[in-house]
């Protein structure tokens, strides 16, 4: 079993790094599948946004056999079953690991337009809630919410296998 992974900004890199300690497995990002069989179990992770997750559709036609999407918010979002519809990946376990984001004063390009542009609209909204608060705090400040802790599910699976 190989894990494979997608990060764009290294929260999900960590992750298949620690993952990769705790397991013994070999690590190899997306753009390295060339030096994969395709009867090989891959384990995956990639960065999610808006739902999808990226990196995994240049997995079609390997065996994937669990994913793994890193994202900023407590869940995955908008919820488990949409990643798993948005995906693709019914039949597969899918976890969701919280990964994290750099401020906005730190991103660049198209990043960080989008980002201001959906910044502006969490703070013009009326119903600001904890969880609004806390998005909003997130995209000004950045996060890092990568735990160990968080790759439990994902170990206790592969100990059941």
């Amino acid at each position: 079993m190989l894990i494979v992974y997608e990060s764009k900004t290294g929260f999900t890199k960590r992750y298949a790094n620690m993952l990769a300690a705790k397991t013994r497995l070999k690590v190899l990002r997306v753009k390295e599948l060339s030096k994969v069989n395709q009867d090989e179990e891959i384990i995956f992770l990639g960065w999610m946004k808006v739902g999808k997750i990226k990196g995994l559709d240049k997995l079609r036609k390997y065996n994937v056999k669990a994913v793994c999407g890193s994202g900023t918010g407590r869940t995955a979002e908008p919820d488990n079953e949409a990643v798993i519809a948005r995906n693709k990946i019914e039949g597969i376990p899918f976890f969701y690991l919280r990964g994290g984001c750099f401020p906005l004063k730190e991103l660049k390009g198209m990043d960080k337009i989008m980002l201001s542009m959906f910044l502006k609209m969490l703070k013009s909204r009326k119903d600001k809630d904890e969880k609004l608060e806390e998005a909003i705090s997130i995209i000004e400040n950045g996060f890092d919410g990568v735990k160990e802790e968080n790759l439990e599910p994902v170990l206790k699976w592969l100990n059941t296998r």
